[in-house]
């Protein structure tokens, strides 16, 4: 006598899948684990514009881009302790397009205190939260003079010195390119939350493969 799971086995046994229903299957698992790797790991996007000249082209550069440094994968938050450092290059949604995003180097983190001033032999100025003088180095170009209505809600005084300067609020950075005569950023918007940072720029990948370096350094015996 013929079981209901006898002839059940001996009809599965003789199913023959569709022939494209292999092929489907493996898509599908290729395009799940590229995306897991996009948004997980790390992903291409093409940088293009003169703000970051120059790091980055204006013709577009793609770059290899990965949230891991500052997002835990697992559960799609913030992790403070690996936030954007000085220096960075980071990918961001754009403060005053939130369809765009924005390549930029963060240049300050929450209590710095950025000095808004134009650039002095290839050099950028700021001030970190404990009073530290830092420079971010960049290859020379033209002089440029920088408008500050935008931010004048923003000012605040700084006792030991001249100029005028903004403090970096929690949970935010502050963004520049590194064409300083060519760049809207925080300058323009302010402060950026550090929740529309995307990724940070890890290398450029054509043309010419390198990766990117941190370029802020300490310097001493300046005010």
């Amino acid at each position: 006598m013929t079981t209901p799971f006898a002839r059940a086995q001996r009809t599965f046994s003789r199913y023959r899948p569709p022939p494209l229903l292999p092929t489907t299957i493996r898509t599908v698992q290729i395009l799940a684990t590229l995306h897991l790797i996009s948004t997980t790991l790390v992903e291409l996007r093409i940088c293009t514009g003169y703000s970051m000249l120059p790091t980055l082209s204006q013709h577009g550069d793609c770059v290899l881009v990965s949230p891991l440094p500052y997002w835990s994968p697992f559960t799609e938050k913030h992790n403070a302790k690996r936030g954007p450092k000085r220096g960075d290059v980071i990918v961001a949604t754009s403060p005053m397009d939130p369809r765009q995003t924005v390549c930029k180097r963060v240049i300050g983190v929450e209590g710095d205190m950025i000095e808004i001033e134009p650039r002095r032999g290839g050099q950028r100025k700021w001030i970190d939260a404990v009073g530290q003088d830092y420079m971010v180095d960049v290859p020379s170009s033209s002089e440029s003079r920088f408008e500050f209505d935008e931010l004048s809600s923003r000012l605040v005084p700084r006792r030991n010195g001249e100029g005028q300067w903004v403090k970096v609020p929690k949970g935010h950075v502050w963004l520049v390119g590194d064409n300083l005569s060519n760049s809207t950023d925080s300058r323009k918007y302010g402060p950026v939350p550090i929740a529309m940072v995307k990724g940070k720029v890890l290398a450029r990948v054509y043309p010419n493969p390198k990766w990117l370096e941190n370029n802020v350094r300490r310097i001493d015996g300046e005010a």
